[in-house]
């Protein structure tokens, strides 16, 4: 498993600023939790579902394919551990970000 961080420097309430996923050996997401700058937070995988919102892509290999584009967007490998608590800590919404809408 690899562990990244991508920092994502913009004024958008509808769009995390702040993405930690976990990754499997073929570099896809298994787990991921997204911070909004509202206060807002949800997380996806293993036991908290919604799998549907994980990347359908896997991640470069070369971190600094994500970094750039609109809005400055800086990606980093972090601990394990820094991620798992993270994902402790993370607040739990049971029907995922998508159950805002329905």
């Amino acid at each position: 498993m690899e562990y990244i961080l991508v920092e994502w420097d913009h004024d958008l309430d509808d769009e995390p600023y702040l993405i930690y996923s976990e990754l499997d050996e073929d570099r896809r997401e298994t787990r991921k939790i997204e911070f909004f700058r509202n206060g807002i937070c949800f997380s996806y995988g293993a036991e908290r579902g919604s799998e549907g919102a994980l990347a359908e892509i896997p991640f470069p290999k070369d971190l600094r394919e994500i970094s750039g584009g609109e809005g400055e967007r800086t990606a980093r490998v972090i601990s394990r551990q820094l991620f798992q608590e993270v994902w402790n800590q993370a607040q739990e919404r049971p029907d995922g970000f998508m159950g805002m809408f329905f």
